[in-house]
């Protein structure tokens, strides 16, 4: 990484950097990827002249647990974890508990690990070995094709990801879990009719008993959050959120931030991630009102590469090239913006919830967060029509700078230390945000 990659804002602003893609790719499942007709459609789409040559195979259909060093290797990777680390960053990669790619060679070394079959069909293929297995797959869907089941009825399938865990955690500080509740004992019941077994509680307190401060984040669905935090996550997405903003249920999302604050603050919130639609396409300029809504709330902030530039193609995961898009406003100045707000709050912060009086019904959001000598102030409207009122600020406040709201960039007239008195006068649109530094 040369220094530029550094001084890029949303780099600056991270406390940690995800890696995607890093390990050993498939030729199996990039072979696939080449002659799926319907992916075909959806590479044309980000890349107008993509060729064979073009796409690769799914960073999810892992070959092996070996660094693809076609992008980086051992040593590679370890110095730019201490150059992480010499910046109080930390450095994440993938694990995907659920398969591997239909070709990896695990399949000769440990098949007693993964899931059998009986005859081949959507959900099942035939090995070169000539054994039959399973596809990878959730309840909901057919298997994934390029892919293979790993057996969670099977101790000896929790012994192999320890040893593949324990060798992670030499590379990097944490790992993203995909699709993390396929593990757990029940949902592994109800997808391949076979009992699991304690997967995740007996993994990650044994990977933490070798490395204490190793983080888990789980990708998660189905409301499972709560099992996954409770067997040891230091982190759960939080898709319920981003489904309430999606539909504008702002009720349902304040309803939603009432939530116990420990499960709060290991909740992942995000506008956009390689599986959804780019949140300036999805939320439209909306967005910017909602990415500082979640700058405010308690949780872990994840962003996706490309958030901050406005891009509106999706990538689909096994594409290594893509068409350039235009240069986008007001999204770069507001990303730059808020990610150097971002990069000067230290670890601590005070946040208070305000109490508000509204000229008429409905319900805002008013967070204030305070450090050093600084208070931030964030009010949203969660409703469907335009609000108005008066926030109560918890203590007298002298403004001596330019009102500036952070999302829209607007100054508004200061006011006075009496007009404060009877508290902060705001009016907002619907889904509208405003974000004050005092």
């Amino acid at each position: 990484m040369n220094s530029h990659f550094w001084e890029i804002p949303a780099v600056s602003a991270a406390n940690e950097i995800w890696l995607m893609g890093i390990w050993e790719m498939s030729p199996g499942s990039r072979k696939i990827a080449q002659s799926h007709e319907g992916l075909r459609n959806e590479f044309r789409r980000a890349l107008t002249d993509v060729t064979d040559e073009d796409i690769l195979s799914s960073p999810y259909a892992i070959y092996d647990y070996k660094l693809n060093l076609e992008l980086t290797s051992d040593s590679e990777l370890l110095r730019f974890k201490d150059e992480l680390h010499r910046r109080n960053k930390k450095l994440i990669l993938d694990f995907v508990p659920n398969h591997m790619s239909l070709d990896t060679p695990l399949l000769y070394t440990h098949p007693e690990c993964f899931l059998r079959g009986e005859q081949v069909d959507k959900n099942h293929f035939q090995h070169s070995s000539k054994l039959i297995f399973a596809h990878g797959r959730d309840p909901y869907f057919d298997g994934w094709t390029d892919t293979v089941q790993w057996d969670f009825s099977k101790p000896q399938t929790l012994e192999l990801h320890l040893t593949i865990l324990l060798d992670i955690a030499k590379l990097c500080d944490g790992v993203r879990c995909d699709m993390a509740m396929l593990a757990l004992a029940d949902v592994f019941f109800s997808t391949h009719g076979k009992q699991g077994i304690n997967y995740w509680q007996e993994l990650i307190s044994k990977v933490k008993s070798k490395f204490p401060d190793f983080k888990f984040y789980a990708e998660a669905y189905w409301n499972r959050e709560y099992d996954l935090q409770t067997a040891g996550f230091d982190g759960t997405y939080d898709k319920t959120l981003y489904d309430r903003l999606s539909h504008k249920n702002g009720i349902g999302v304040c309803e939603h931030l009432d939530a116990n604050l420990e499960f709060q603050n290991k909740s992942i919130r995000f506008l956009e991630n390689h599986d959804e639609e780019r949140s300036a396409k999805h939320f439209q300029e909306e967005s910017l009102n909602f990415f500082g809504l979640l700058c405010f709330i308690p949780g872990i902030l994840l962003y996706y590469n490309g958030q901050e530039m406005g891009n509106k193609i999706k990538l689909p995961v096994q594409l290594g090239k893509r068409d350039k898009e235009k240069t986008k406003e007001p999204y770069i100045s507001y990303y730059e913006r808020i990610f150097k707000i971002l990069n000067s709050r230290p670890t601590i912060i005070e946040r208070t919830i305000l109490s508000y009086d509204l000229y008429g019904d409905g319900r805002i959001l008013a967070h204030l967060l305070t450090y050093a000598n600084t208070k931030e102030l964030l009010i949203w409207n969660p409703m469907s029509y335009e609000l108005s009122g008066k926030v109560m600020l918890t203590s007298p406040v002298d403004f001596t700078g330019e009102l500036r709201d952070q999302i829209s960039n607007s100054i508004f007239p200061k006011p006075s230390i009496a007009d404060l008195a009877n508290g902060f006068y705001f009016k907002l649109n619907a889904n509208q945000a405003q974000w004050f530094i005092f």
